[in-house]
C-alpha cells in the first residue's frame, strides 16, 4: 500500500501520530473486511504504531493488507505463549503488528 498521504510535518509528535491514523483510515478504505485491532501511538516514536490483533488468522490479513512477505513474519516464544509478529513500512509510518496466543495443545488441554 503507498500512502497518499499530506505532506506533513513529521518533526511534530502530534501531526506525526496524526499521520499514522491517516494509514489507518487508508487501511480501513481499501480493505474494509481488515480485522479491527488495539492500536498505539506515541509521542517518543510518532512514526511508529503497535498493532495487537487477537488471533494469528487476523495477523494473517493484516500480512496480507500491508504487502508483507510471509518470511517477514516471525514467531516468537514468549514465557510459553507465541507471538507472531513483523514490521509493515507503510509511507513514512512503521507498523508493528503482532499476536500473542496459546501453543495448539496448551489452548485444546484447557
Amino acid at each position: 500500500m503507498t500512502a497518499m498521504l499530506p505532506d506533513f510535518d513529521m518533526t511534530n509528535p502530534l501531526t506525526t501520530q496524526t499521520t499514522a491514523f491517516l494509514v489507518f483510515a487508508q487501511l480501513a478504505e481499501l480493505h474494509p473486511t481488515l480485522p479491527g485491532a488495539y492500536i498505539t501511538t506515541s509521542q517518543i516514536s510518532p512514526t511508529e504504531a503497535s498493532v495487537l490483533l487477537d488471533t494469528p488468522a487476523d495477523l494473517e490479513a493484516w500480512r496480507l493488507a500491508t504487502h508483507t512477505e510471509v518470511d517477514d513474519v516471525q514467531l516468537d516464544d514468549l514465557k510459553g505463549d507465541r507471538k507472531l509478529h513483523f514490521t509493515a513500512p507503510l509511507g513514512r509510518i512503521t507498523l508493528k503488528v503482532f499476536a500473542v496466543f496459546a501453543p495448539a495443545s496448551v489452548a485444546v488441554s484447557a
